[in-house]
């Protein structure tokens, strides 16, 4: 009698046991399926280049040195054409780009601001902003630092004005740097940011022949 009750108390703990095993395995299993969904949430981006008629080969993530260079003239050209007026266009458009810009580099305009302003050259004063002789792109225009950091060389033709009269016309290299930043695609779909000037801008003396 003795071990016939010995015999079911070791079932039951042997049935326990494998409980124990199934649940465990379970949960594993459903841990496991948790970190698979998060990852299948996670934002993949594609960066395509601006002209693919000659073929390209895309990499998931990776930012073509083609895209980094649209990106700085898109948002750089934006930011320092004032239509109307530079002492409230030149703010307006720093906000605008807020999602752009690095804290850093915003920081670094406001404080340009207040300096333009001291000096007088935002009141009433527009500005344009153009590529010299539209050039395209060439590699040499960008220095890939590492993958989420670049430079880009712009050649740009500033023109401005200052109530209605022509006052300044020149050609300026701006080495620009860009950034990779995890920002929602929501507030920033090309998933970079300018990070302010790397070096100190140069004028141009000689241009290229229009």
């Amino acid at each position: 009698m003795g071990s016939k009750y010995r015999g079911e108390i070791d079932n039951q703990k042997s049935h326990i046991i494998t409980l124990r095993v199934v649940i465990g395995v379970l949960i594993l299993f459903c841990v496991l399926f948790w970190m698979s969904a998060n990852k299948a949430r996670e934002v993949q981006r594609v960066y395509l280049p601006p002209d693919l008629r000659s073929g390209s080969t895309v990499t998931l993530n990776q930012v073509p040195a083609t895209t980094a260079y649209s990106f700085a003239v898109s948002i750089f050209q934006y930011l320092n054409t004032w239509l109307d007026d530079g002492s409230v266009d030149y703010p307006a458009r720093v906000n605008e780009l807020a999602a752009y810009i690095t804290p850093s580099f915003a920081q670094w305009l406001k404080e340009d601001i207040l300096r333009r302003s001291g000096r007088g050259e935002l009141d009433r004063r527009t500005r344009t902003v153009t590529l010299i002789n539209d050039m395209a792109y060439d590699d040499e225009r960008v220095e890939i630092i590492n993958e989420n950091n670049f430079v880009v060389w712009l050649d740009l033709r500033i023109k401005e004005t200052h109530r209605g009269v022509d006052i300044k016309t020149v050609d300026i290299r701006y080495p620009i740097n860009v950034v990779r930043s995890d920002i929602s695609l929501e507030f920033n779909p090309w998933g970079l940011m300018l990070n302010g000037f790397h070096g100190n801008p140069t004028r141009i003396t000689t241009t290229v022949n229009e």
